[in-house]
């Protein structure tokens, strides 16, 4: 917070150009209500376009002749101005997200609106003592360490444990307590949902990065390959893409995210917190304002990927471009030879013997003798096996139908947008042993919509072919996609 620093910020923040501006009021409460309002992470540009043409001319008949343009022409402005981003995806409609200034500037003004509510000092100190100790715990690599860690919170929780017991009384918090956690946990998924525009902001920096990398004078090919094909890859493995991809694996898991429903619908049924359920509906939405802003950045985040490897296609259409003008240059300087022909009997002077190397005339390799195998077959001591017996084991053997299994997956596909393979087993217990688990491994590298992520290990348990047999496997983390 120096002085250059806040003055270069406060001239060149897209989000303070939004608030100083004399259009705020119209910008700030109509994006509200069709992003925030509706908590969805992009709408497209016919509906925005139409929903704006209702909204100014409910505001005309209030103050006339004050917004005269088009709907149209006020989107292209808040584009230019970086408070919209309008990208264009597979449908011919385009769409348009929040940018993280415009994030930052509704986030603003909502903290500004909610000015009248008890800072909750207990709740907020209590996480921050919290993390501290989460900090602590998580960063010690001695074993003895986290033993000893581990010991204290079991004694902590089997005497509470025993006290409740002896009792029959539970420390149930106030009324006053609940209300505070509440206002607290809404605050933070505000935050959370407004954050995603900066998440994919960031996203896009390292993209750029990758590009000014490839673009750098004197690259290799070899290496500028190695980038591109590793991109997606190096987003990944990012600070960014490590946080994000964690939240968004712990958001896939269908346990966790039932386990997130069942806790939402407990407490807003909460009858200490009935006089705010209404008025702060942000947590009930969590869920799938989450997916909804998580599956848009993982998408951006596979077109970003996208245009990294246009930029190799690209590199290498100029570089055959370039090969036939050369070739091109050369036919020219051979015609011209030919019509010019030299006028000396003798051009070309050779001095020396001639030394000729004709290819035919290199001699061939000497064949070497090899000893000729010998084996022989001992059929005695054989087991004895009756002919029902190989009948019966021939008519045991199976075939794993991978069409059935796609159909899995795509039934799977229609209610989420994408599934481990640790869950689909969940759904769908494997029945033909380790054949079956090979057949999901090719589905998933046969198509480039799937995912098989080597960083990550799974490990699986599945029904042998041998009766009353497991197999414990250990797999890289398969996801397949819609």
């Amino acid at each position: 917070m120096e002085y250059e620093q806040i003055k270069h910020e406060l001239k060149t923040s897209a989000a303070l150009k939004l608030l100083r501006g004399s259009n705020a009021a119209l910008i700030l409460s109509f994006l509200y209500q069709q992003f925030k309002v509706i908590q969805r992470a992009s709408v497209g540009q016919i509906e925005m376009e139409a929903k704006l043409d209702d909204y100014l001319d409910f505001l005309r008949e209030i103050y006339p002749e004050v917004y005269p343009r088009s709907p149209k022409e006020y989107l292209g402005e808040w584009c230019d101005d970086q408070l919209l981003r309008k990208t264009f995806n597979s449908s011919d409609d385009p769409e348009f997200t929040l940018t993280a200034a415009a994030e930052k500037a509704i986030a603003w003004l909502e903290d500004l609106q909610k000015r009248d509510e008890f800072v909750g000092t207990e709740s907020r100190f209590l996480q921050i003592f919290d993390l501290l100790k989460e900090i602590q715990d998580r960063s010690t690599t001695n074993v003895e360490t986290r033993i000893a860690q581990l010991e204290r919170d079991r004694d902590r929780i089997q005497q509470e444990i025993d006290q409740i017991r002896q009792t029959g009384v539970v420390d149930r918090y106030s009324s006053t307590q609940l209300q505070e956690r509440f206002l607290f946990a809404n605050q933070v998924t505000r935050q959370l949902i407004a954050d995603f525009r900066d998440i994919e902001q960031n996203f896009r920096n390292l993209t750029r990065k990758v590009q000014e990398a490839q673009l750098e004078r004197g690259g290799r090919k070899g290496m500028v390959i190695s980038r591109v094909l590793d991109a997606d890859q190096e987003l990944k493995e990012s600070d960014q893409g490590r946080s994000f991809y964690a939240f968004w694996n712990f958001l896939m898991s269908a346990s966790k995210r039932q386990e997130l429903k069942s806790m939402i619908q407990t407490v807003y049924q909460l009858e200490e917190l009935q006089p705010l359920t209404q008025e702060y509906p942000s947590l009930r939405r969590i869920e799938r304002s989450l997916l909804d802003a998580g599956e848009y950045i993982v998408q951006s985040n596979h077109r970003l990927t996208e245009k990294l490897r246009q930029m190799l296609d690209e590199r290498n259409l100029q570089e055959n471009r370039r090969v036939a003008e050369l070739i091109t240059e050369v036919q020219r300087l051979a015609l011209q030879v030919a019509i010019n022909i030299p006028t000396e009997p003798d051009f070309w002077a050779l001095t020396g013997d001639p030394k000729v190397h004709l290819v035919m005339a290199r001699p061939l390799h000497p064949l070497e003798e090899t000893e000729t195998p010998t084996f022989s077959l001992d059929f005695t001591d054989l087991p004895s096996i009756s002919l029902d017996e190989e009948i019966a084991e021939l008519y045991q053997q199976f075939y794993v139908d991978e069409d059935v299994l796609a159909q899995r997956i795509a039934q799977i596909l229609e209610h989420c947008p994408t599934v481990a393979l640790t869950e689909l087993i969940q759904l769908y217990p494997v029945t033909q042993g380790l054949p079956e688990v090979v057949a999901y491994l090719t589905i998933a590298t046969q198509s480039d919509r799937h995912a098989v992520e080597h960083s990550t290990i799974d490990s699986i348990t599945i029904s042998s072919l041998e009766p009353e047999t497991q197999l414990q496997l250990t797999l890289p983390h398969i996801i397949f996609r819609r």
